[in-house]
Order: structure tokens, then sequence, then C-alpha cells
């Protein structure tokens, strides 16, 4: 089953056997006495509290405490942050044996204090921890609760013959937080203690990757030269192709020749393959060529898509309110720029588009030459398909050469192209959308003259009018040249007119249906339709 909404582990989880090898050699250390710290980094959700949820899974034993901890999880880091961290080590060191949560009791102090009375691990903590313990519920968040926060997993670990991994996500955030204005952040604070610290691992990990390795390997950095850092990317294609092929229900299966053809376009970041595998399995079957369209347009190509929106969030965070910062990251979709190219692009000088470039952080990479490109290719497609014109990019990557063709020539008269489900778009193949006008196409690639079966004549007909439509056949000749038909000049039958019945042996469309300028023959038709409502 694919699961995009929550972190993925035991029978769910796939790949990283590497990074897991590393992380337990850590444990490892920790079990020896000797205890190492590693910095996470990868970009957002690309499973790294998966990863450290799976360890935790698989190093389960009497004795190791696990302790999850996510800045984030509060709506900004502030001092009672602190607090939060504290009650979740309690909980990992304390909860099992109370059966209850101590973080979410906390919140009612009374019942907080019973629950650890009746602990036997409690009552063998020394009487200044078991105080500080009992008062943390009601303590002021201030420097001296966050250094008795920091310090608590070690003197937990102490008293209870325990050793503890701290996994603790979105670290880097703490580097914001001033508890003593004046005086500098936490982070100083942070080292002192943890340097002394003999039965604790800890493993930070954070999505603004250039903050958090700037944090573990700058010199200037409180924690330079103190983590080992263990970078988590994107799968490689084949494990991204194995994780489609195996996770898809049985009766719904994506076949490996298809999976690859969908990483080919989304990229083996996880997220986007579980979202991905997710939309596809809710396609009508078969699980085909067709599925994968469908998937991609609901998914990525679409204003209320999970993956669009995704990308629309973090186009707002990255570019704000600044044209400038926009236009770089639109001037990059296409691929790696140098920078004269993206200055002349965004209208900025070569200096301060420098800067527009830094300020964009992990949005933006530099390539092997010098140049700029995006980090993530598949937010450079979002971002093609985005601009005017841009509704020709999902032909341009699913679709036959046939659909490009017509994809781009219906551009050029302003149309917006779409993929639609097959109960959604009857006989045809695409939907052109231009303001609130809907027009049905049917591809062939055929040179003209173009034929018909009867039947699939009648069916074009039926969908047109059961869609409220107006359609046209579009022609792709062998010299790649496209011509779009009226099937109301099917055949010289005046019955065709409307499209409502074919011959006994089909119809016919040649040269004389050709319609040279689309939107004229689509002001014609509305104003058409509009004289025989009157009319009736």
């Amino acid at each position: 089953m694919f699961r995009s909404s929550v972190p993925v582990t035991d029978e769910g989880f796939a790949n990283r056997a590497r990074e897991l090898a590393r992380l337990e050699g850590h444990l490892r250390k920790l079990a020896a006495g000797a205890p190492s710290w590693v910095a996470l980094i990868g970009p957002r959700k690309v499973g790294k509290t998966s990863l450290l949820l799976e360890l935790a899974r698989r190093a389960a034993r009497p004795g190791l405490a696990f302790v999850i901890f996510d800045s984030f999880e509060d709506a900004s880091p502030a001092p009672a942050i602190f607090r939060r961290f504290a009650l979740r080590v309690l909980d990992a060191a304390l909860g099992a044996e109370t059966g209850i949560s101590l973080e979410t009791l906390a919140r009612r102090p009374a019942e907080y204090r019973a629950a650890l009375q009746e602990s036997r691990p409690f009552a063998a903590l020394p009487p200044a921890l078991r105080a500080l313990v009992l008062e943390l519920p009601d303590r002021r968040a201030d420097a001296d609760l966050a250094r008795d926060a920091l310090d608590l997993p070690e003197r937990l670990a102490q008293a209870l013959r325990l050793q503890v991994v701290v996994a603790w996500d979105e670290f880097q955030e703490l580097a914001t937080l001033d508890l003593r204005p004046g005086r500098g952040t936490v982070l100083p604070l942070a080292r002192s203690l943890w340097q002394k610290h003999r039965r604790v691992s800890y493993f930070i990990s954070g999505s603004a990757r250039t903050m958090l390795r700037e944090l573990v390997t700058e010199e200037h950095s409180p924690f330079f030269q103190h983590f080992e850092v263990l970078e988590l990317g994107p799968f490689r294609e084949e494990d991204a192709v194995r994780l489609l092929v195996e996770t898809s229900a049985r009766g719904r299966r994506i076949v490996p020749l298809l999976a690859r053809r969908a990483i080919d376009v989304i990229g083996g970041h996880p997220f986007y393959v579980q979202l991905l595998g997710e939309t596809m399995e809710r396609q009508a079957p078969p699980i085909d060529d067709t599925a994968l369209k469908e998937a991609l347009q609901e998914l990525l190509f679409s204003r209320t898509g999970r993956l669009a929106l995704h990308f629309e969030n973090e186009f707002a965070h990255r570019a704000g309110r600044s044209t400038y910062l926009a236009a770089a990251l639109q001037a990059l979709a296409d691929g790696p720029r140098r920078l004269g190219e993206v200055a002349r692009a965004i209208g900025a000088p070569p200096g301060a588009t420098v800067r527009y470039l830094e300020r964009l952080g992990d949005a933006v990479a530099r390539t092997e030459d010098g140049g700029y490109r995006l980090d993530d290719p598949t937010l450079g497609l979002w971002l093609r398909w985005r601009q005017p014109g841009g509704t020709v990019v999902p032909m341009t990557l699913l679709g036959d050469e046939a659909e490009q063709a017509v994809a781009q020539h219906l551009a050029r008269s302003g149309f917006d192209l779409v993929y639609q489900s097959r109960a959604s778009r009857g006989a045809f193949d695409l939907l052109a959308l231009r303001g609130g006008r809907q027009l049905g196409i049917q591809v062939k690639r055929a040179a003209l003259p173009v034929r018909f079966p009867a039947a699939e004549w009648r069916r074009m007909g039926a969908e047109g009018r059961r869609l409220g439509w107006r359609w046209l056949v579009a022609a792709v000749t062998p010299d790649a040249g496209v011509v779009l038909l009226d099937p109301a000049r099917a055949g010289g039958a005046a019955r065709a007119r409307t499209g409502r019945a074919g011959g006994a042996r089909g119809e016919t469309l040649d040269r004389p249906a050709a319609v040279d300028n689309v939107l004229l023959w689509l002001d014609r038709r509305t104003v058409a339709r509009a004289k025989a409502r009157r009319g009736s």
C-alpha cells in the first residue's frame, strides 16, 4: 500500500539499506560506550523521519530508548520547546512502564504527578532528578529550563542504566532561538552539555540543508566537526521503479516498463513516488499508459493536485512577493543557465542576480561548469506547466508524437490542453480549453482522407452531445503536419453536420473539412447554436 501522508516503516519501508547500515554502526558505538553524532541532511519529505523510525523499529531492545522530536511540531520555535522536548525524553524513558503519555498528561499537572508517583522507575531516580521531573509542567520557559531539558537525556540514562538516541528534526531552527537577548543562541549551551554525555547519541536532521550543513561544518559554528554528515537524497532510478512495482496492489499492478516511464517523468523523490502510486491506483483499470497520463494530470498538472499544491507552497516560500526571485526560478525551469543568462532573463545586473540566487537557498544548486540549476527537476516541470502556454508540457512528456503535435498546434491559438480520465473524456483523446470553451479532440495519425467506422463515428457524436463539447478531429499527417477537421463536413453527408449519425460504412474527412482558423470556427458554432436555441 502506498502511503504519502505518514512516515513509512516496517513492511512499507523501501530502500535506504546503506543509510540504515551507517546508522546501525553508530548504535554499535553507543552500545560500546563511545556515542557519536550524525547530521542527516536532505530535502523536505525525502524520508528522514521514516528512516529514523525504521531504525528505531529494527534496533528495539531492552535498555535502548529512542526520542524522536521535531522543532516544527510547534508553529515556530520558542523557549517552551524545551519543556516539550524534556517531556518527550521522559516518555521515552518511562512511558512504556507507565502505559500512558506523560507528555500529554502534563496538560493536567496533578494527574501527571500522580502517574509518576506510581512508577517504579521514577521512584529509582535520585531525589534532585525526581524533583526536576515533577516540576516540568509548571516550569517557566527560560534558559534554566533549556539547560535542564538538554541535559535530561543523559541524567535519565545514567539513573536508569539506559542508552538513548535523540533524533531531533529541523534542528537548525534552534539557531534562531535566543534565550537571553544579546547573549547568543542556545547552540553553544547544547554543545557544552552534549559533549559530556556518555550514554546518549544525537542524530540531528533538517530540510534547510545549507543552514544545517553550515551548522556542522563551518569553523565558526559551535558544532564544528562534532557530527558525521549523512546526505539523504532521492532514490536511484532502479530503487524508485522497484517501489512503484512492489508496492502496487494486486489487481492494480504497475508493471516495470510503466513504472520506469513514470520515474523518468517524476523523478525518484520518495514522497512524489508514493503520491503517484496512490493516484495511479485510483484510476480505472487497467493501470496502463493512459492511467499514468491521467494520474500525472491529476497530481501535478492541475491547480488542485496534491503535488501541484506542494510546489505552490514551495514557490511561495522561496519567492514570496519578490518578482525577481519568482523570475529567477522561472528562468531555471527549462534547465541549467549561466549567470549572465539568468540576469538577462530576469532583467537585473549580474551582481544583483547572484544575490537573488543566493536568497533562493536550497532551491538552486550550482552546476559543475559554474552555472545554476534547480535542485528539484520536478519543480521545474511544474514551473514550466504554469507559465503561459505551459499546458502542453504534459503532452510533451507523456503524449505520443501525434498528441504532442496537436497540443503544440492548439497552444499557439491559446488553448490549454489536458488529459481527462476515461470516464470524463468519452471518445476523445484530449480536451482543449480556452476561456469557457471546451473542445474535444480526437487525434488520428494518418494521411488525408481520414476514415472512421460507423460505430466510432456515432460514438464521437453521442459523446460530444453528452458532454456538451464541440469537437474536432486532428489529423497528424506523415510529415508531422496537423490538420483540424470539422465533423459537420464529413463525406459530403448533410446528416453529418451535427455528427449525429454516420453512414452505414462509416464516414470520411478530407481536405474540404479542414478548419483553418479554429477560433473563428468556434465563434461561428457558438452563434449558430445560440440561434438554434432561440428558434426552438
